[in-house]
This record gives C-alpha cells, sequence and structure tokens, in this order.
C-alpha cells in the first residue's frame, strides 16, 4: 500500500497540459492536502488553501472537479483519515460564497462522487467477468466497503449534498443476483453500519418507489422495474439477505455473514 504521503503526490497533474485536460490536479491542492493531513495545518486553513489555485482560475466553477476529484478518491483510497476528510468537506462547504462559486452543499461534488464511485450501481463493473485470487478480493472488499462507509458518512453529516436515497439504491444491490454481490455486500453493509437507522427511520412505507429486480426466471442479466411502496421494498431486502445468509447460498462464508450482518442491522 502506498503511504498517504506519496498516494496524495501521484494525484498532481504531470504538466500544465495534463492538468487543462483534467488529468490530475494543482500540485497546491496536494501539498495543502497533504499538510493538513499531516497535522500541519488546521481544518479551516486547509479548506482555504486548498480552494486558493480554483478560486485563481478564470472561470473558478469550470475547475471544481479537478478539487473534487482529488477529495472523492481520497475518501476512498485513505480511510484511516477519512474523518479529517469528512472535516474537510465540511469545513470548505461553511466557506463564503464568493462571485463565482457558492460553496453551500459543495457544488456538483455529489456528481464528481457518482461518476468514481457508482457506476456499479448502473451495470456490471469489468472485474466481475474474471476470478479473483483471495488477495484480489480482499482489495475489492475493501474499496467497496470503504465507498460504502465514505457515502453514508457524508449523508449522514449532510456533506456534498448525497441524499439518502443513494442507501436505498446500495441496499437494492443484494436483489441483483450478480457476481459481484459476493463483494458488494460489504458495501451494503458499510451504509448500514453507519446509516442502518437513519434509512430505517426516514423510510415512507406507503411512498411509491422503483427499483430494478431481475426478470424471475431468467439468468441473462435483464432487469425490470419493480413498482411498489418502499415498505415492500423493505421487507423484499430483508427477505432477500436472509436467502443470502442462509446455508443454500451462493455466497462464500465470509460474504454469507456479511449478509447477516446486514439484516441484523435492519
Amino acid at each position: 500500500m502506498l503511504s498517504r504521503t506519496v498516494w496524495i503526490q501521484s494525484q498532481v497533474a504531470e504538466n500544465e497540459n495534463a492538468l487543462l485536460a483534467g488529468d490530475g490536479c494543482h500540485h497546491e491542492e496536494a501539498k495543502a492536502l497533504d499538510d493538513y493531513l499531516s497535522g500541519l495545518l488546521n481544518t479551516q486553513e486547509a479548506a482555504d488553501k486548498i480552494t486558493s489555485p480554483v478560486l485563481r482560475e478564470e472561470n473558478p466553477s469550470s475547475q471544481l472537479y479537478r478539487l473534487w476529484g482529488l477529495l472523492a478518491d481520497a475518501l476512498v483510497e485513505l480511510p484511516n483519515d477519512r474523518e479529517k476528510l469528512l472535516d474537510l468537506l465540511a469545513a470548505i462547504q461553511s466557506l463564503p460564497s464568493t462571485t463565482f462559486i457558492d460553496w453551500f452543499q459543495l457544488k456538483d461534488f455529489w456528481s464528481m462522487w457518482a461518476d468514481c464511485h457508482r457506476l456499479h450501481l448502473h451495470g456490471k463493473a469489468p472485474w466481475e467477468s474474471g476470478s479473483w485470487t483471495p488477495t484480489r478480493k480482499t482489495e475489492l472488499c475493501n474499496h467497496y466497503q470503504a465507498i460504502g462507509t465514505a457515502e453514508a458518512s457524508m449523508s449522514v453529516r449532510g456533506i456534498g449534498g448525497i441524499p439518502v436515497d443513494w442507501g436505498y439504491e446500495v441496499l437494492n444491490l443484494v436483489c441483483s443476483r450478480r457476481p459481484g454481490l459476493e463483494v458488494l455486500i460489504f458495501e451494503v453493509y458499510a451504509w448500514l453500519q453507519v446509516a442502518g437507522a437513519r434509512l430505517s427511520n426516514d423510510l415512507s412505507p406507503e411512498e411509491i418507489e422503483c427499483f430494478s429486480r431481475p426478470i424471475p426466471g431468467t439468468r441473462s442479466g435483464l432487469q425490470q422495474s419493480v413498482r411498489c411502496t418502499m415498505g415492500e421494498h423493505w421487507n423484499v431486502w430483508k427477505r432477500e439477505l436472509s436467502e443470502l445468509s442462509g446455508e443454500q447460498s451462493t455466497l462464500s462464508l465470509e460474504s454469507r455473514n456479511v449478509a447477516a450482518k446486514c439484516l441484523a442491522l435492519m
């Protein structure tokens, strides 16, 4: 595993052309992040310094993606620093608005997060088609658990415009019957561990919503949109988790145990 400083430096754009093309962050953004996580800056100082390069741009709002990309990836790649990163995002969110940027709700951060870390919710990820060594599986489980933990934490803390509805979308993965569920169950567990109480308390049982589910009797991965009350969806998710954690489950023992933990949190 790369050290924190090495990982942060690896995110810096190689040159001006790469920076303009969106291939990396500004070197001052990286330095501010490293200094903050190393304890050389307090949260407010870090918020001011890390946003300074963007604010110097001719069109600041058009360059936010590079900062958001850095922080979105840092939340997943640097799990030991997650709380400090969340505090930093909260501080940036509280910065006074400028002529060009209203920092409230971290403009477009949710969109960057979705592009970086939620594409697997819209179809199978490439890694699902192959076989995994034990080491590779552990890496994938840790990765998706980190995504779920960070995402749920932001939702609970009101950071970045991450809606609680995203948690229901993650929970719906238990119905997917896809090969990657062996790994993705760790993301479901992370959401429930951090925000399970909120998912349950905020649920409106009679509200009608649609979620995708496999078409019964098919093995081609075809999906259909199921429209019913949230109370009914919740019960389906619980039933699926009960089956996934049972002796007849197709999951490994480790993932079955995680499914059982998920069920206990609902």
